[in-house]
């Protein structure tokens, strides 16, 4: 009987210290900062921002569950990024894909798969956008085709604000990824920055 009340004593404490050290913490997902980032004083009196993409609401997208939408982080980097300081010129920055998707992850077979925690989903950002500089002092023009897509994997155990994290980290890994690839175009083209 003692032997049967120890055991039940240590399997108690077990489980008590399992279910304290089991305290969740809930970790808020990063925010798109346009503050972030340096601006560029670009040769231009104004600048155009054309929404050529309309996101579907069905399966793979998921852009509706990102705060603010794909759409609108490229608005904000771009109005808060490309300042037009010039007397003359235009910008246009014609947004042809802003998107966020979900799909499913193929499952491997066998008992493995049972007892551990697989990657359940994918979730993929891309960004498409193109930006025409004309300046008619001078005769100056630049066109770059500008293009970021990132992605993450999620396990299936992964909860809904796991899911809002990869989400918001997917999205902000691709801004900066079309960051950085405006800045190398745009340093290629004559003029099309003021000091």
């Amino acid at each position: 009987m003692h032997k049967m009340s120890l055991l039940f004593s240590l399997v108690t404490l077990i489980f008590l210290s399992a279910c304290g050290a089991s305290t969740t913490t809930v970790i808020a997902p990063l925010k798109f900062e346009a503050d972030n980032y340096q601006p560029l004083r670009m040769n231009a009196r104004r600048m155009e921002i054309i929404e050529n993409w309309q996101m579907p609401v069905e399966a793979p997208y998921i852009g509706y569950l990102a705060n603010p939408a794909p759409s609108n982080v490229v608005i904000d980097w771009a109005s808060r990024i490309l300042l037009p300081a010039g007397a003359s010129g235009e910008l246009v920055l014609d947004i042809s894909r802003a998107s966020l998707t979900r799909t499913k992850l193929a499952r491997s077979a066998g008992l493995n798969s049972l007892i551990t925690d697989e990657q359940d989903s994918k979730i993929e950002a891309q960004l498409e956008a193109r930006l025409i500089w004309l300046q008619p002092v001078g005769g100056f023009q630049g066109m770059i085709e500008l293009s970021a897509r990132h992605s993450v994997t999620i396990p299936e155990s992964s909860s809904a604000n796991d899911l809002n994290i990869a989400i918001q980290e997917t999205l902000l890994a691709t801004v900066n990824l079309l960051d950085k690839q405006a800045r190398e175009e745009i340093a290629k083209i004559p003029n099309i920055t003021v000091p």
